[in-house]
Order: structure tokens, then sequence, then C-alpha cells
């Protein structure tokens, strides 16, 4: 019998990391046979939970119209009232909104704060401090607590810093050959290139336009780009595509689109380096230790929580952020390395992931604080 009985709330959950921790806290609570709740709108990872234990209620939570707002509070409250929930942990902004106009009585709440968020005007710091106006708050990583807490003026010891973790177990598997020579009939991969793999969604600020700029400075006989990624933002996949055009890089840049967990393992193995420059900091950006734990050497830029799981590591994989001069000659580096070298500067990355950024470790911890709290 648990101390806690624990309703997640988050706007959706059809992809991404703020979904995924949902889903991995929830499957970890009934792994122990512990009732949990989660209220979303919806999406296709629902049908990844245990039904058995862990109990989806839907709700419009997504909902950008503050006008509905006290209407869903009300819903909220009623069922929290319903199923003698005693602990709310809010996972997006809205909600946090949504949960600050009802009663809190005899209910603790957790908020995480997955990424420090832009915008300096005051009503956008308004709407995101919505997030702290919890019992207790959780930041992704070091970078997120360090940068909340100036952006907001909170107090430290209110924060827990819960790195977001990896599927250590799933990524330390080799790869069927029959998945892996799918995934390159799939895609029609030229594995006998050196393959550079962009794992991001495509948006503006995680950075394909930039780096296609990089890629037109170096020699690209022997190089193949992989964007891997959702294009939901059709126009600016779109951009990357007319320049991919323009610039005579169609047969060295391919844009793959969405891919799933078992190709994603797959191009990891396949790739010869995995690469990470958006142009503003990341919270934590978990492409950098699922990488590393494939045995894929990365190159970065060396800040925000992508700085956290670096810092332990070798110069090769970092890169001053926005140094666009420097990176061509950095990635023919790494693509040149051999086999022995890559194994020695990889070597450390592993011990550290599974100190630090494992999923398992992240998921105790999380059980310790809903416990505590």
């Amino acid at each position: 019998m648990s101390s806690f009985n624990l309703v997640q709330i988050v706007p959706s959950l059809d992809s991404g990391g703020v979904e995924r921790g949902t889903v991995d806290v929830a499957n970890f609570l009934a792994e122990k046979k512990i009732e949990n709740f989660i209220i979303t709108s919806g999406g296709q990872m629902i049908k990844e939970l245990d039904e058995s234990f862990t109990h989806v209620h839907l709700l419009p939570v997504s909902s950008k119209n503050i006008f509905s707002y006290p209407l869903i509070a009300r819903k909220i409250n009623q069922f929290i009232q319903s199923n003698n929930i005693n602990l709310v942990h809010v996972r997006s902004r809205g909600p946090a909104w949504i949960i600050n106009l009802m009663s809190k009585n005899n209910i603790k709440t957790i908020s995480t704060f997955h990424n420090v968020y832009g915008g300096n005007s005051y009503l956008k710091k308004i709407y995101n401090k919505s997030l702290s106006k919890m019992d207790h708050l959780i930041a992704i990583s070091e970078y997120v607590k360090e940068t909340i807490v100036k952006k907001y003026n909170l107090t430290a010891n209110n924060i827990s810093v819960i790195n977001r973790g990896i599927d250590t177990k799933y990524f330390n598997q080799p790869v069927d050959s029959t998945r892996r020579d799918q995934v390159v009939s799939t895609y029609q991969i030229d594995t006998a290139k050196k393959i550079i793999l962009f794992p991001a969604r495509m948006t503006s600020w995680k950075g394909q336009l930039e780096f296609i700029d990089v890629i037109k400075k170096m020699d690209t006989q022997n190089i193949l780009v992989l964007f891997a990624g959702d294009t939901k933002n059709s126009s600016y996949t779109n951009l990357v595509k007319d320049k991919i055009y323009q610039n005579n890089l169609t047969s060295i840049c391919k844009i793959l689109g969405s891919v799933n967990q078992n190709e994603i393992r797959s191009l990891y193995q396949i790739a010869d380096l995995s690469v990470s420059f958006p142009l503003r900091a990341e919270g934590f950006g978990r492409t950098i230790s699922e990488s590393l734990y494939s045995n894929t050497p990365v190159l970065a830029f060396d800040y925000g929580g992508v700085k956290n799981q670096l810092e332990n590591l070798s110069d090769l994989f970092k890169v001053k952020p926005h140094d666009y001069q420097a990176l061509p000659s950095k990635i023919e580096t790494i693509l040149s390395l051999t086999e022995n070298l890559k194994k020695e500067v990889l070597q450390e990355a592993k011990s550290i992931i599974d100190k630090n950024f494992s999923k398992t470790n992240m998921l105790n911890k999380y059980l310790k604080l809903y416990e505590s709290v």
C-alpha cells in the first residue's frame, strides 16, 4: 500500500519527452502494483499503459482557451475527490493554470519544469510561472534548475533535480540484423558512406537549416546526412527541403520523417556520428545519452542540459554554441576515428549514463519524491 494516490496531468500522450516520462512513471508504478491515474486529452501512447493499474481520464487539458479553464478545473476537482487522490503531478503550463484555479485542500501538488521556456515578456513570464505555484518543483537537469531559480526568482531548496532518463536496458541490446536491414532498405540508406544522424523534430530552433550550411562547406563525396524526426511543422520542413534542393544536396541529405523507437535504435547503430545543434539551450536533450549508450559518437553545442550530460566526457564531443566555423573540422575528425580510438573515447560514457541519466535512476527518484511529499 503506497502513501500516495497519484494523478499525472499532461496535455496529450502523442509523442515527445514529456509524454514519454509520464508513461514511464505510470508503468513503473503499475509494475509495483500501485494504482495511479492520468488526466490527458488523449493520444496514441495511451495504448502503452498498463490498463490494470493505470487509469486514464480524458479531459480537454490541452486547450489553449483560458475561458474553458474554470470548467475543466471543476471537472478535475470532482475526479480527484471521487478517486481519493492526494497527489497531483502537473507536467505542463496550461494544466498548471487549471490546477491553480481549483481548491488544493487535502492534496499535495508537484510540477515538472521540462525546459526553461522561452519568452521574457511580462505576460509570458506570468504564463510560464504557473508551474512554480505548486508544493514542490522538479527540474529535469541542473541547467533547468539554475535557470528557473534566476528567471522566476524561485527558492532553490524547493526544487529537486531528477534528470530525464533513457532506457539503458533497451539501448544496450544488440540490434536484430533483420530489423536493421529493414531500416536500411525502407529509407534507402547507403551504409558504405559515413552517416551523420540529426535526430530532432523539424522545427526552426532545432537548427536543421543552419546545419545544411555546414554540410555545404564539407567534402560530401562520402557523407550521408539523415534528418530523423517528425515533420508536422510542414512549412519549416519545406524550407529544409528547398534548401537541400537549391544546394544540390539531395543525394547527401535525406529527411526520414518521424521514426519509432525501434527504428531510432537501429539508426543510432548505423550512424557514425549523431549531432545536436539547437539554436537555444535544451532542458535535457535525451538523444545525447541515447546515442552514446548505443556506442555512437556525438557532437553537440555545449550548453543547457546537454552540457550536464557531456561535462565529464571527452572534449571531442563538444563544440562552442553557434560556432559553425568549427563544425566541419570537428565532424571530419570524429568521422575519421579508428575503431580503437572510438572505443577509447566512448568507454566512460555508459557508466556515467548508468549513474546519472538512466530511466531506472529517474523512476526510483520519482517514487522516493512521491513518498516524501
